[in-house]
């Protein structure tokens, strides 16, 4: 992966997100590691007062989305209204809440209960139920590899599942649930767009880095392997990211850029062509 903040690297960010692209493109982030800070505890973490900042003047040049494992409202609450489109739980909650079918509920309630069971005794486990879907948060102890190794081994007895590690989370999905690459796929062609810039840290953002270009320029954030072709180093350099976004959209480059494409735009096609000359007659 090349560190897309890389000062030989911004040409290749131009291209695709800034004034040279012929359309625009989607703005897409994940937001636990990704918008905030990664936390150990599983209510997260507040974006920081700069994040937000910059995400309200890109909501003014890009279309903007955060997509996330966290349920809708939650993933509402925690983006604080200033991303345009919400996508909860994997892509399930695409743009607003949806009703639970009463099956899913079931069988969601049903894992619990055998996880509950299974996994009674096991310290540091935290389950977080969004009724579609199930997160197991097994990080908050020092004996986090034992609980982690308990963990899936309950969650591997469990019947008609995905499971979908993450860090220091299990998410048991039902195995026919949308992902974050379906959710991608869906958003762009709602809003007419072509591309998404889409920036994760999780096994679960791998679903969106599998589409690959030329729909998804994807930027994975930390350590660790990835599908995704672009890097930042940490969560902060996040901020930079958007701040080098903002600034092809709204800097000196960007309005040379758009003053060029105005001015092409109102040159006629073709050679220009003298006006005829009106004729007078003379009265007699």
């Amino acid at each position: 992966m090349r560190d897309l903040l890389h000062p030989r690297h911004l040409a290749s960010l131009r291209r695709f997100a800034g004034t040279d692209g012929e359309a625009p493109v989607l703005l897409a982030f994940d937001y636990d590691g990704v918008l905030a800070p990664l936390v150990t505890k599983p209510g997260g973490a507040r974006m920081r007062r700069r994040t937000r900042a910059l995400l309200v003047r890109l909501a003014r040049l890009y279309p903007l989305a955060v997509v996330s494992g966290r349920a809708w409202k939650d993933t509402r609450r925690f983006s604080e209204g200033v991303v345009p489109h919400v996508v909860g739980n994997h892509g399930f909650e695409l743009l607003h809440p949806v009703p639970v079918p009463e099956a899913v509920l079931t069988a969601v309630r049903g894992w619990r209960r055998q996880l509950t069971s299974e996994l009674a005794g096991v310290p540091g486990v935290h389950f977080e139920d969004k009724r579609s879907t199930l997160a197991i948060h097994y990080g908050l102890s020092t004996a986090w590899r034992r609980a982690e190794k308990a963990v899936f081994a309950a969650a591997n007895r469990l019947e008609g599942t995905r499971l979908i590690p993450g860090k220091k989370v299990l998410n048991v999905l039902p195995h026919d649930f949308p992902n974050k690459g379906d959710a991608i796929r869906t958003l762009l062609a709602r809003l007419g767009l072509g591309a998404a810039l889409y920036l994760g840290d999780d096994v679960t953002d791998e679903d969106a880095f599998r589409l690959g270009p030329p729909m998804v320029m994807g930027v994975h954030v930390g350590k660790g392997a990835s599908l995704a072709p672009w890097r930042l180093a940490t969560q902060e350099r996040v901020d930079d990211l958007l701040e080098a976004l903002v600034a092809l959209r709204e800097g000196p480059g960007a309005r040379a850029a758009r003053r060029a494409r105005m001015a092409s735009a109102a040159r006629p096609s073709g050679p220009a062509r003298k006006a005829p000359r009106a004729r007078t007659r003379s009265r007699r």
